[in-house]
């Protein structure tokens, strides 16, 4: 009865469309987000006290610098979504901007959203404050200048999405830091880069299947399997090799976190190389995601609640708004 309303009530047509001011920002991108920024906390505090499994205790400033990391980060994602805009109209499936709002509109709230986040953020944890400005900076200016949106360069796209997540994860190492930590140089300790690196080259391994896929094609229904592979081989066959030195890296580290995300992932890039079918594609996105989030979970079980959150409130908004199963983890039918 309750899922039959959830589902098929026509007053939910009516109520969605109040959600768009928030969805505007694209949230189910956060999954890829957060999840940085959290690996680096339990990275940090792995380093410093050789474990970090169920970290429960609550933290307002965490709190409030998540919410501030998340408003401005999705003003950059307004300003990536209003530069696909002014460069074609694709009808891309989940888009709001030019279609239920107007690029002016969407403007006015990127400059509402980025003084907001970057006021709680700076109130939150100064610290964390220039790293996510350089974020916003290449997520939303210089990821959309005309000559890379025209163009769409692979090799600099992927670096830009590199560099953004060794500084999430940064961000993420200095929340996990201990005030008694206070005196230890964190921007510049050997060990950060050590612990970053197997998570970095799985989150560009990602970032460069969604840059790849992307300049096909945004909608999967329109993605040709053959002309894709046959471009992209060896790019793939790259990415293949990151997961794998990450998977070497983790394991040499002793790091329990990265080494089982990682080789539970694996299997899936492995299928992209040589089963090469746009199906494959979508499972090494969605699926080491997922992965990597779930097994955080044990070590920082406050991620569950905006991951649940998000995850179900958007299924409910995509269903009604645009008849779409979104998010989902199912690929077959895409």
């Amino acid at each position: 009865m309750i899922k039959k309303f959830l589902l098929h009530h026509p007053v939910h047509k009516h109520i969605v469309p109040n959600f768009d001011i928030i969805f505007i920002i694209n949230p189910t991108l956060f999954f890829s987000v957060w999840i940085m920024v959290v690996v680096g906390m339990i990275c940090a505090n792995i380093n410093m006290h050789d474990q970090a499994l169920w970290i429960t205790e609550f933290s307002w400033e965490i709190c409030f610098v998540f919410l501030g990391l998340t408003l401005l980060f999705g003003a950059s994602f307004i300003l990536i979504q209003i530069a696909d805009e002014k460069k074609e109209q694709e009808n891309y499936q989940l888009s709001l901007i030019g279609q239920h709002i107007s690029v002016d509109k969407s403007q006015s709230i990127v400059n509402i959203l980025l003084m907001i986040g970057g006021l709680i953020t700076f109130i939150s944890n100064w610290m964390v404050v220039l790293p996510a400005l350089c974020i916003y900076f290449l997520w939303g200016i210089v990821y959309n200048q005309k000559s890379i949106v025209s163009k769409r360069k692979i090799i600099f796209s992927c670096m830009i999405n590199s560099f953004i997540g060794a500084l999430l994860f940064t961000i993420g190492w200095i929340l996990g830091i201990d005030d008694n930590s206070q005196n230890e140089n964190i921007l510049f300790n050997a060990n950060l880069f050590s612990y970053m690196l197997p998570y970095l080259l799985c989150y560009s391994a990602v970032a460069a299947m969604v840059i790849l896929k992307n300049m096909e094609s945004k909608i999967i229904s329109n993605f040709n399997e053959s002309t894709f592979f046959n471009k992209y081989t060896y790019f793939i066959l790259i990415v293949l090799l990151m997961v794998c030195t990450a998977l070497y890296l983790s394991l040499d580290n002793e790091d329990p976190l990265a080494s089982t995300a990682i080789l539970v992932s694996l299997p899936f890039f492995i299928f992209v190389v040589f089963r090469r079918l746009g199906k494959d594609l979508l499972r090494a996105i969605r699926y080491p995601i997922f992965i990597f989030n779930f097994f955080a979970l044990p070590y920082y079980p406050w991620l569950s609640l905006p991951l649940f959150c998000t995850y179900y409130i958007s299924k409910y908004y995509y269903w009604h708004r645009f008849d779409l199963h979104y998010p989902t983890f199912l690929v077959d039918n895409d």
